[in-house]
Order: structure tokens, then sequence, then C-alpha cells
């Protein structure tokens, strides 16, 4: 939300300067494991922190199109250090 209010605009649904952004706190996007997340229109980007975050927008604000996805390199909700269960089901 800080970065929010510092690189878009200090209230809620209050448009940026740019024209470009606005942004809305909501309660739960569903993936409390890949957190700290944002949706951006259709993308998801998680694993952040407030420098990547920063870092997308401004390429968003360069009209460009950030990797959305872990920005940890996790492939969906997998653990970091691999998988501890269900091991010997193959397609687990």
């Amino acid at each position: 939300v800080n970065v929010c209010k510092k690189k878009i605009s200090k209230k809620e649904n209050e448009i940026s300067n740019d024209g470009k952004f606005s942004w809305i706190e909501v309660e739960c996007l569903g993936a409390c494991v890949n957190s700290p997340m944002i949706q951006i229109n259709e993308d998801y980007f998680e694993d952040l922190n407030p420098e990547k975050l920063e870092n997308i927008i401004d390429t968003i604000s360069k009209n460009e199109k950030p990797k959305p996805g872990s920005y940890r390199g996790r492939t969906s909700a997998e653990p970091e250090n691999s998988r501890k269960t269900l091991m010997r089901n193959k397609n687990a």
C-alpha cells in the first residue's frame, strides 16, 4: 500500500497524475503462500517487496510489460526448497 501511495496516488481509487494508474486494497486474492502479491489487470505478481513493486510500476510507466509470476523464481505455489509432501505421487 505504501508503494502505491508513493508511486500512484495517496488515495485509493484516485487516478495517477499521468492517467495510467489507480489502486485499491483488497482483502484476498487467494495466494497467501505467494504474498506479498499484487494483481494488475489480468496478471499476478507474487513474492514481492517494495523495491520489486516499484520496478513493476516503473516498467508499466514506460509502456513496457513486466513479467508476471513469482519474483523469487518459484513455479506456482511450490515450496522454495522443493516438495516435502506427496513425494510418491508423480503428478502431485
